[in-house]
Formats: structure tokens, sequence, C-alpha cells
């Protein structure tokens, strides 16, 4: 009967293969010898989530078989797949001026292989390809000497023979407490608002490479996305459930002088390591990077950035890793607080474009912020009380 993979999917009701097909090219628009496309199938046996993968894929709700029915036709009055198709319909055509764009899949792994899972590029808002203008890196790179002081006999490291759960573990001590728990994730009373320094178990010490105290070394363990959004060039998405304390990824990128930085024309991509005792270094991830490089600034974000130490322990250039704030849901976008430093300079070319109802530096709440200083320095020059709350001290 002419059936390709996606028809037999959908036949079975099976939304994984049929998912697993279409990323690898199948054409939604494939006909059998009846002329039925996979959503007449998906339509006919009722299959609710096959139909709602198709028609999120830009499947043709009007395109009709030989028997001159539709994909609505086909379905069964006043069914959830029935109403969906007709909810599609109607919505469709109330946009019938404006293109529709479907997400193209146009790089299975930006990472090229350098990390534990493959991170996909999607895009359905425009025709921008895969960003190629930087180096993809796992780890943080020099281009001129830092002198990190990468000596082995320096390490402070522990002697346990267990998981590294006991309060006896010295890198624990280092770092206050170990802040992992069993599942490798942030307790839950680790300071989010001012985090600890963490010392992670590291060559030097006793403990099995699977001991609890291992986690930013370990890599990134969860499904990412890089993906078009539609006012924030690229962003990242989470492909899974993430649940709050979870490691994300590093800030990756190459490890320059402050006074390099100063010098730089694209200052975006800078990532200051607050040595607070002395010499200050930046990571820049505009020519080297990884998947960090791309997440955006959230004024309610759900990562946090926090200092960690494992293969050596120089306190002028910790690594910087993102853990989960809260709970994160498949399909959210990530994002962290790039600090007032960043919007200070930065709001002079453009504004914030995160949407959040605690927006700080969209146009609107720069503009309210203005306006609110201006009533105050001229309640202050006539000496009247204009009752304006000065923010933070309510």
């Amino acid at each position: 009967e002419l059936n390709v993979c996606l028809h037999w999917a959908a036949y079975a009701g099976n939304v994984d293969i049929a998912e697993l097909v279409l990323n690898a090219g199948c054409s939604l628009s494939s006909v059998n010898v009846h002329g039925d496309t996979p959503l007449h199938i998906a339509a006919r046996e009722g299959f609710l989530e096959c139909v709602t993968l198709f028609l999120s894929r830009g499947a043709d709700i009007d395109v009709v078989n030989r028997e001159g029915d539709t994909p609505l036709t086909l379905a069964k009055v006043d069914t959830p797949v029935w109403v969906s198709l007709q909810i599609n319909r109607k919505l469709r055509r109330g946009i019938t001026n404006r293109p529709i764009r479907t997400e193209r899949i146009i790089c299975s792994d930006v990472a090229q292989g350098y990390e534990n899972i493959p991170i996909p590029c999607v895009n359905a808002v425009d025709d921008e390809g895969c960003p190629s203008d930087y180096k993809y890196v796992s780890e943080n790179c020099e281009t001129s000497a830092m002198n990190i002081d990468r000596n082995f006999t320096h390490l402070q490291h522990c002697n346990c023979t267990d998981d590294c759960s006991s309060s006896n573990c010295l890198c624990g001590q280092l770092s206050i407490r170990c802040w992992y728990d069993k599942d490798q994730r942030l307790l839950q009373e680790f300071n989010k608002i001012e985090p600890p320094l963490i010392f992670e178990c590291n060559m030097a010490c006793s403990c099995y490479r699977t001991c609890k105290n291992r986690v930013v070394q370990a890599g990134i363990k969860v499904r990412l996305q890089l993906y078009r959004t539609e006012k924030m060039g690229w962003g990242v998405r989470a492909m899974q459930d993430i649940p709050q304390g979870s490691f994300i990824c590093e800030y990756v990128g190459e490890l320059i002088s402050d006074a390099e930085a100063d010098v730089r024309e694209d200052d975006s991509y800078l990532f200051d390591l607050d040595n607070k005792d002395g010499e200050v270094y930046c990571i820049d991830a505009r020519y080297y990077g990884n998947i960090s490089r791309f997440i955006n600034h959230l004024c309610d974000p759900n990562l946090i950035p926090v200092r960690v130490f494992m293969l050596h322990q120089d306190l002028r250039f910790p690594r910087i890793a993102f853990f989960s704030s809260r709970d994160i849901l498949s399909g959210q976008e990530l994002g962290f607080d790039y600090g007032d430093r960043f919007w200070d300079i930065k709001s002079k070319y453009f504004t914030c474009q995160c949407g959040s109802e605690k927006c700080k530096h969209s146009a609107e709440a720069i503009a309210l912020e203005q306006s609110r200083l201006a009533r105050m320095e001229a309640c202050s020059d006539s000496g009247a009380d204009c009752g304006v709350t000065v923010l933070g001290n309510s």
C-alpha cells in the first residue's frame, strides 16, 4: 500500500517512533496508495498524541485523500482528535496571511561529540543557520600564559575510602561541608544568594571516581537544546524536567586577564571571576565557548552560577558551574541574571526582552525607574515630601 515508516507509526499510535522518523527527515506529505497522509491515519485511528505531533510540525489539515476525505472528516465527531483538528483549522485560517514556520533541526549536535549528550540546534523563527562564529570547547582554554597553579603536590585532598559522605572528608570541609546530596544535587539549604565555593574531590584524593563529591567534573547530564527565540536571538532550553539543584553546564570560554578584557571590542560574553584578593580574571566565550554562551539573561532566573574547583585549587581561576535554582519543566528556557553592571552599560544599546513580570531592565521598567529618580530629585531640590518610596527600603 506504499506506506512509509511514518504511516506505520501513525497506525500504531507510536509518537516516539513518529518523532524519530520526522527528525530523520521523513515527510509529513507522504501518501500511500489510498492518498492518506500520516495525519489522515492518525486522525482515523484516534491517536491524539500523533495528531498533535503532526500538527505541530506543520501537517496539512485540508489535504484530501482519494476518497475526498480530509483528516478532519475522518476523525470521530466530538472526540479529542476531532476537537484538536477543528481548533487547529480555525487558528490556521485566522493567520492565513502570516507564513507558518515549522521547527527545523539545523544541527544534530552543536557540541560535535565533546559533551556526554548531543545538543541539537533548531530554528522555527527565521532562516538563520546554526551559529558558526566561534569554536566549541568543552573546557576553558588559554591563548596566553595565565600561570595557573596546577602543581599536583599543592592540591589539598581527602583520604576517604567511602563515597565522601562523612563530615571528615577534607574536600567537604574546604567547602564548609559537602553541598551535594545522594542524587548529586545541591542541598536545599545551599545559599543561592551568596553561593559558597565548592571544592570537589580531585586527582590527589583517595576516594573513588564515583564519589558523591564529583558532580561538575562529570560533565553535562541533562538534555539541552539550542533554539532560535522570537526576541532574544539564540537561547537554550531544557528538553527534560530538571529538579532543583541539578548541575546544568559550565560557563566555558577563554581565560583572559581583566586588562585584556578592557581592550576587547565585544564584551558581551565576559564572565568576571571576581577574585577579591588580588588579580582579576575573566572567562570570554566570544571566540571559544560551549552551550552556555547562548544562555540568555532572565530577570527571574532559573539558574545560579557557583564557583567550583576540581583539577586545581588556584583561587584566581574557579570554574563557573550553573545549577538549577528551582524545578525546571521540559521546554522552558534556561537563564541566569547577568547582573546590574552588565545592564548599566548595555541598556544604552538594548533592553531586556525576558518578558517576566519581575523584569527590571525592559524599556518600560527603565522608564519607570528614571521617572521615579527624577521625582525624587525634584522633591529633594524643593524640600517637599512627595511620598516617593525608595526601592529596597520599604
